[in-house]
């Protein structure tokens, strides 16, 4: 809880990125192999490192939940 919300400038609602209405703190779910290992590769269009704020992702957190995102429920998937 310390990180905070979902990253959502624009009020969008909760989805899956690339795939209709989403927000801008919204991606895929993570899929770890045997060993617990997951390896990601994400573009994040909506998002800037620096200058407007409505846009601007520096000082925020990437936080990895323990169940899968729905990509529906509201607010914040599963």
């Amino acid at each position: 809880s310390s990180a905070g919300g979902h990253f959502n400038p624009t009020g969008a609602p909760q989805g899956r990125a690339g795939r209709g209405a989403h927000h801008a703190g919204d991606a895929d779910n993570l899929v770890a192999n045997a060993r617990g290992v997951a390896t990601v590769d994400a573009h994040f269009a909506s998002v800037t490192l620096g200058g407007s704020p409505a846009t601007n992702v520096i000082g925020r957190a990437v936080v990895v939940h323990a169940a899968p995102d729905d990509y529906t429920s509201q607010p914040a998937g599963n």
